[in-house]
């Protein structure tokens, strides 16, 4: 489905990441992926799959310091142009006041979550333009519709100004065939997830009709598949909730 395209992953190394890089292998993908400090994830998934590795870059990057981005994109684009972006970065959950955040805190979410997706984005666009084509991806929250849950402010502003910048971009590049979307999952069964309270978890599933249950990493992804394939080529400036109907548009 995605052969001879190259992908890039942005922040790859956690558990969505991992299934995205799983499933756009299988579909015959060259991908490039970044992580910033820990790449177990990812160390574990090439030891597991050593055929693919030759179809698998892996690079080291501060997606918010400048000079490490710039360094890692002249690499990543040294031999092919990115026909699909796909942005993962986040930080931890830190519950909150949002009366005791600084704003700092806000600005920290925003500039890995907003600013490194616009940056990477400028390197990538131009080649887009050129070939008329291309796609981009991130993954947001279900926080960003609707209410809204206490104690992540800074998480929550972070992944709103990521979805004022996609809607934009899909708005100004879709006149070159560029697509623009955003996937928005409940709460996922992943690392990210995994210290979270486990009252929390439960009380989150009960609030989900579609079998009481968290999101499994390989639903998020298999959503990723499908925006970057063909089967998607009228798809721009979504927002693709995957919830298991606990949040509707």
């Amino acid at each position: 489905m995605l052969s001879k395209k190259h992908v890039l992953i942005s922040g790859c190394n956690g558990g969505i990441g991992i299934e995205i890089l799983k499933l756009l292998v299988k579909n015959g993908a060259k991908i490039s992926i970044s992580y910033h400090k820990n790449r177990d994830q990812i160390d574990n998934f090439l030891a597991e799959n050593k055929e693919d590795t030759k179809n698998i870059q892996v690079y080291q990057a501060d997606l918010t310091n400048d000079n490490d981005l710039d360094a890692m994109l002249n690499s990543v684009l040294k031999d092919q142009p990115v026909d699909i972006f796909i942005h993962l970065p986040t930080h931890p959950y830190v519950h909150k006041d949002l009366m005791k955040t600084t704003w700092d805190d806000i600005q920290n979410h925003i500039n890995l979550q907003a600013k490194s997706f616009f940056n990477i984005s400028k390197h990538l666009v131009p080649d887009m333009k050129l070939k008329k084509h291309g796609v981009l991806v991130n993954i947001l929250t279900s926080y960003v519709i609707g209410k809204p849950p206490n104690g992540v402010g800074d998480y929550v502003v972070g992944k709103y100004s990521l979805l004022g910048l996609t809607k934009s971009m899909a708005v100004e590049l879709g006149k070159f065939g560029i697509r623009v979307n955003s996937i928005s999952p409940s709460m996922v069964n992943s690392p990210l997830t995994h210290k979270l309270p486990s009252k929390l978890k439960e009380m989150t599933k009960s609030q989900i009709p579609l079998e009481n249950r968290l999101a499994e990493p390989t639903e998020v992804a298999g959503v990723a598949l499908f925006l970057c394939s063909e089967h998607a080529n009228y798809i721009n400036g979504e927002n693709i909730l995957v919830t298991g109907g606990s949040s509707m548009n």
